[in-house]
C-alpha cells in the first residue's frame, strides 16, 4: 500500500479513503485495480492541488489535474463536506511466460512516462514529455543535418510505422551528423532504455498535431509554437516538418534547427 498524505483543516485532520476493487473495462486486464484516493478541503473554492509527500513513483499515478473536486458524506466525521478524489488504475505486472498485459487507451500515460496518442497497426504510441530535453524551453532545438544536400538512405518512409527505422536510418548515415537523431535516441526516461525513442515519421508527426486538442495536461506534454522535424526526408535537401500548433505538414532544409519531440511506440 503506499504512503498517503494528510493535511489539516480547522486543526483537524484530514482523511484520506483508499477502495480498491476489481476493475471490469476495455482499458485493463480483469486483474488490473481501480484505487480511489480523496482528501478533505476546507471549502468548495478550495483548489485540489498535489499533496505533502507526494514521491516520484506516486507522480506516474498521473498530473494534478486528475484531482477531481467533489461532495461526499463521509467528510467532516459523516457530516458531509468537500473533498478531492481521484482513481488510480494500477495494472497487474504479467507473469512469466504469460499473456496478460495492461492495455493502453488515448491519454493514458505509457510505461515510459509519455502521453499515448495514437494506437496503430497493433502498436501503441506516447509523445514525451516537452521538458524531455532538460532545456529550459519546451523541446529541444535540433537540426536534421548539419549541411545539405545530404542524402540519407532508408530515411524516406512517411507512413505511422516507418519512424523507428526513419531514425535509425539518419544515425547510421555517415551523410550527416543527424543531430535531431541523436538527441532522440539518447533519450531514456525511468522505465525505457536509450534507443527506444525516435523522430516520428511525417504520418506519425501528424497524427501528434490531430491529437493536440486531446491533451488535457497541456503544461506538461502540450506544444510550443514553431515548427518540428518529423523523421522523414523527401530528398537530399530538405525533410518533413510540422508546425503542431497551427498547421500542416510543411518541408524545411535539413540545415535548419527546428523542435524535437521524442516518441515510442510498445
Amino acid at each position: 500500500m503506499p504512503s498517503f498524505r494528510r493535511r489539516n483543516f480547522f486543526a483537524i485532520a484530514s482523511v484520506v479513503a483508499v477502495v480498491a476493487s476489481t476493475l471490469v473495462g476495455a482499458n485493463a486486464v480483469s486483474a488490473d485495480s481501480v484505487w480511489v484516493q480523496s482528501y478533505q478541503r476546507a471549502s468548495q473554492s478550495e483548489a485540489c492541488a498535489a499533496q505533502p509527500g507526494e514521491t516520484p513513483w506516486q507522480a506516474s499515478w498521473g498530473p494534478d489535474s486528475s484531482w477531481s473536486p467533489s461532495w461526499e458524506q463521509w467528510a467532516n466525521n459523516g457530516t458531509g463536506g468537500w473533498v478531492c478524489t481521484r482513481s488510480i488504475i494500477w495494472a497487474r505486472t504479467p507473469v512469466s511466460g504469460g499473456s496478460s498485459t495492461r492495455t493502453y487507451a488515448l491519454g493514458d500515460i505509457g510505461p515510459g512516462g509519455g502521453l499515448v496518442f495514437l494506437i496503430s497497426g497493433g502498436l501503441t504510441y506516447e509523445m514525451a514529455p516537452k521538458a524531455w530535453s532538460g532545456a529550459g524551453t519546451p523541446d529541444a532545438g535540433e537540426t536534421y543535418c548539419d549541411t545539405t544536400p545530404n542524402d540519407v538512405p532508408g530515411a524516406a518512409g512517411t507512413a505511422v510505422g516507418t519512424g523507428a527505422a526513419n531514425t535509425a536510418a539518419m544515425s547510421a548515415s555517415s551523410a550527416c551528423s543527424s543531430n535531431a537523431a541523436a538527441a532522440v535516441l539518447a533519450y531514456a526516461p525511468a522505465g525505457t532504455s536509450a534507443g527506444q525513442w525516435f523522430l516520428p515519421s511525417k504520418d506519425e508527426l501528424n497524427a501528434m498535431y490531430g491529437y493536440k486538442s486531446s491533451i488535457v495536461d497541456t503544461a506538461k506534454y502540450g506544444f510550443a509554437s514553431g515548427s518540428y522535424w518529423g523523421s522523414s526526408q523527401l530528398s537530399a535537401d530538405v525533410a518533413w516538418d510540422q508546425d503542431l500548433v497551427n498547421g500542416g505538414p510543411d518541408t524545411a532544409f535539413k540545415f535548419n534547427s527546428l523542435r524535437v519531440r521524442p516518441i515510442r511506440a510498445f
